[in-house]
């Protein structure tokens, strides 16, 4: 008994294996149908996109046509890319798996100037160039004259000028001021330009303002008396102190206003402190 029941044991078993297996190699061809009517339903969905497709782009390239035909241009030359819709469409079918790809069609604005640059090329417009300012130049003729009539004029210019007469020589005369025993030298020796008519006061004068010395002078012409030179005053050092002037060495007899001077004479003013011993002074 142990025998058989081992036996019938041994072929329990081997059944459920066998039918075990069998429910298992089912399952994967159930899968793969799943596969094919999954693929078939996305090849189905492809398809009508592309015919979608092809309906849009057709009614866009009939819009674009009628716009052109209205401008007057060609559909044929418009657009170039979409000559062969029907050959990118078998070409995208062979290939189930890739959806095909539809080209976006341009813009309103971009074919629009596209036709616009054709028009302007068919009819060979050509853009037009400012216009050059004209030159506005005198003729020949008049600006000879102008020049003429310049040339005439410097002529002219240069017979009224009269030619300047070689300057003369400068007249000088020598002039020294001292002081003496008091301040000294105030100018020494110098050599001073005259003019004609010019007296020993104005020379004088001319000396001190070039080197910035006072002078005090009462009067004028042959009343002019000269009080003080260098802040140095009559009757400062006395009742009988005082300036006095020797030309070419002699004491004059009138005032330094009166006395004319001439080339290369020497003028010497003097300080004394008692004019009364001076040699040629009168009493």
């Amino acid at each position: 008994m142990k025998r058989y029941a081992s036996l019938f044991f041994m072929i329990g078993l081997i059944l459920f294996i066998a039918f075990g297996c069998g429910k298992d190699e089912v399952t994967p061809a159930n899968s793969l149908q799943n596969d094919v009517a999954a693929n078939n339903a996305e090849k189905e969905i492809v398809l009508e996109e592309k015919a979608t497709a092809k309906i849009e782009t057709k009614q866009e390239n009939t819009k674009n046509d009628e716009e052109r035909s209205e401008k007057g241009d060609s559909p044929d030359k418009a657009n170039d890319k979409n000559e062969h819709p029907e050959k990118e469409d078998a070409e995208s079918e062979g290939d189930s798996s890739t959806p095909a790809k539809t080209e976006t069609p341009a813009t309103n604005s971009e074919q629009e100037e596209a036709t616009d640059r054709q028009n302007n090329s068919e009819k060979g417009e050509t853009t037009k160039q400012p216009k050059q300012p004209e030159e506005q130049s005198q003729p020949n003729e008049q600006q000879d004259k102008k020049k003429e009539q310049e040339n005439q004029e410097k002529q002219e210019k240069q017979k009224e000028t009269p030619k300047q007469k070689p300057q003369e020589p400068s007249s000088y005369v020598t002039i020294a001021i001292d002081a003496r025993d008091v301040k000294g030298q105030i100018v020494p020796q110098t050599n001073v330009e005259m003019k004609e008519g010019d007296t020993v006061l104005d020379v004088t004068k001319r000396i001190l303002k070039q080197r910035g010395i006072q002078i005090s002078v009462r009067g004028a012409g042959a009343g002019a008396y000269v009080e003080g030179i260098d802040n140095l005053y009559e009757f400062d050092e006395g009742q009988n102190s005082g300036w006095m002037i020797r030309l070419d060495g002699q004491l004059i007899k009138q005032s330094a206003g009166a006395t004319p001077i001439s080339e290369g004479q020497t003028i010497y003013w003097f300080y004394t402190t008692n004019y009364l011993k001076e040699s040629g002074a009168g009493g």
